[in-house]
């Protein structure tokens, strides 16, 4: 549970909201901290008062809960001990399979053998899901990736995808001590209720949900009017190069641009952000990316006579202007955090009559957007999803400790705001290489084009990889989104918290700073939602990539009822 205390000078609080490999903290008590504003009210004739305008209806409504019209195992999913522990059993035995990719790896047709435990999953998974296998289409792309096609029954409706990953990240062998119980064991600990292991919550949990909701409702007799996909890649933990990016342009080749209903991946959860309001913020869009190799070519020499600076000192400054110059913050409403903000300002009790005004005329006033901005720029939890960031996570230089280093190169990995670009960005490391180049005497070349003439000590080079415009923006109105937003509503509502009278649940949006495999979908809708339909446990914040990942059961049926409900509720709507 999150909770905005309103007291003078108290310390903050945050907690994880969600946890992955290039997931965010949902960290709302850093809010709190305008809770030291002096408290202001103003009320007219009953009505309350927001910058002398009369108070509009909540930018953060609560949406129609859509209930399916087929919901046979609705309640079995969500209440029956006996199906928990089926399911249990089906999560720990795929967490047991340790399908690890590296960052470095080869193509399943150049080396097989590098795959055997994906081969084995698969395996795994026919047996596990018989009627998936028996009554969908599956089939391989690039060996490894798993596409399934279940036909619905009107070809004129756009088909619905589901989308995980098959591979996890690869445990350290020297952290296999320090797990509670061994990293793929699958161990369910029946006391805690959690289930142990590599992939537990990163995320054998939703691709195991998604083929569990499959399997019950072929069990349960439905037939779809709409078809579904559910497609699985084998590298996202790298690049997606292999698995999703072809996956995408398989599905790409069969069905057009533009063909898909919508699109749901992992993704955030379901936390609460006080004792009685709790809220579910699927991922609508996500940063760009991109890592700039910058290489230091220089001359080498004996090191008993070396220059004012070799390639390592002058790497070293180049990375201290970088690091002592952070990419400017920028704000706007436009930003999918700003609808979580708005959704906590207009429903939670627990932070101020001046924190709310200020959240809710952020939209109206340059003043309050700008008050906003400079809150959200001044906290960790915040911060980088509001701007570009840098991070230099790898440098190399130097073979010999009496031989100056010829070459230096370093790495800086980049994740694009929203409002800026690839080009932008690489603006910024062209400057500042222009600037240590002026200062020492180097040229510069950018991706093999000099701007900067080579000198006689060398040039400073910037070579792009691997880059990625930030994502668009996924609509949060209209039909498809209704739809989504109405399922989230009632799986949680009238299902999870069908026994809480005293907690209001609602619906916001929120934003990642790192890249899932959707990446390569673009093309095929605008709708696309990460999600993971589960109630953060924040006592695991951390875990995931780390030492005792795990997820607790409970929470991951409610992923399997959401999936279910969603198949079914796409299936009644024409597009």
């Amino acid at each position: 549970m999150i909770r905005l205390e309103e007291s003078f000078g108290r310390e903050l609080h945050s907690q994880s909201f969600w946890s992955r490999h290039k997931k965010l903290l949902f960290s709302l008590g850093v809010l709190g901290t305008l809770g030291s504003y002096q408290a202001i009210t103003s009320a007219q004739n009953g009505a309350s008062l927001i910058y002398g305008a009369e108070y509009q209806e909540p930018s953060c409504p609560k949406i129609e809960a859509v209930v399916p019209a087929f919901e046979k195992s609705v309640n079995l999913i969500l209440n029956d001990d006996e199906y928990k522990k089926a399911t249990i059993e089906r999560l720990s035995g795929a967490i047991q399979i340790p399908t690890e990719i590296e960052d470095v790896y080869p193509s399943p047709k150049e080396d097989p053998d590098y795959f055997k435990y994906f081969y084995q999953f698969h395996d795994y998974l026919e047996k596990t899901f018989p009627l998936t296998y028996q009554h969908l289409k599956v089939e391989k792309v690039n060996e490894i990736g798993l596409l399934y096609t279940w036909e619905g029954s009107d070809s004129s409706l756009k088909p619905v995808i589901f989308m995980a990953h098959q591979d996890v990240v690869p445990v350290n062998r020297r952290t296999w001590d320090e797990w509670e119980y061994p990293p793929f064991s699958g161990y369910y600990d029946e006391e805690t209720d959690y289930i142990w292991g590599r992939g537990a919550s990163d995320c054998k949990n939703l691709l195991t949900a998604e083929l569990e909701a499959v399997e019950q409702l072929i069990k349960d007799g439905y037939t779809p009017q709409r078809t579904v996909l559910v497609s699985f890649g084998f590298d996202e933990e790298s690049s997606g190069t292999e698995g999703a990016q072809q996956l995408s342009q398989f599905i790409e080749q069969r069905y057009g641009e533009d063909s898909i209903h919508s699109i749901v991946d992992e993704g955030n959860g379901v936390d609460f952000i006080d004792d009685h309001l709790a809220m579910a913020a699927p991922v609508n869009a996500e940063k760009g990316y991109v890592d700039t190799l910058i290489t230091i070519n220089g001359h080498g020499g004996h090191s008993s006579v070396p220059p004012d600076h070799t390639t390592i000192g002058v790497a070293a400054q180049f990375i201290k202007e970088l690091e002592a110059h952070s990419f400017k913050y920028q704000f706007e409403p436009d930003n999918p955090i700003y609808q979580l903000l708005t959704c906590t300002a207009e429903h939670s009790d627990t932070i101020s009559p001046k924190l709310k005004r200020t959240i809710l005329g952020a939209s109206k006033s340059h003043a309050k957007k700008k008050e906003l901005g400079k809150f959200l720029a001044s906290h960790r939890s915040w911060r980088d999803l509001i701007r570009t960031t840098s991070a230099v996570d790898i440098i190399t230089g130097g073979i010999k400790a009496n031989a100056l280093p010829e070459v230096t190169s370093f790495l800086v990995n980049h994740r694009i705001d929203i409002h800026s670009s690839v080009e932008e960005t690489l603006d910024v490391d062209v400057y500042y290489a222009k600037k240590i180049a002026k200062k020492f005497g180097y040229g510069v070349s950018l991706n093999g084009e000099y701007l900067v003439p080579e000198t006689e000590l060398g040039t400073i080079e910037i070579i792009a990889r691997d880059s990625l415009e930030p994502a668009p923006i996924s609509p949060t109105s209209g039909p498809v989104w209704d739809l989504f937003a109405g399922t989230i509503q009632n799986v949680f509502e009238n299902g999870v918290f069908a026994d809480r009278e005293d907690v209001e649940f609602y619906v916001a949006t929120h934003l990642s700073s790192g890249n899932t495999d959707t990446r390569y979908y673009w093309n095929l809708t605008r709708y696309i939602y990460r999600f993971i339909a589960s109630l953060v446990d924040s006592s695991t914040a951390g875990t995931t990539h780390s030492v005792n990942e795990r997820i607790k059961a409970d929470r991951h049926i409610s992923a399997i009822a959401f999936v279910y409900q969603y198949i079914v509720n796409t299936g009644n709507v024409r597009d």
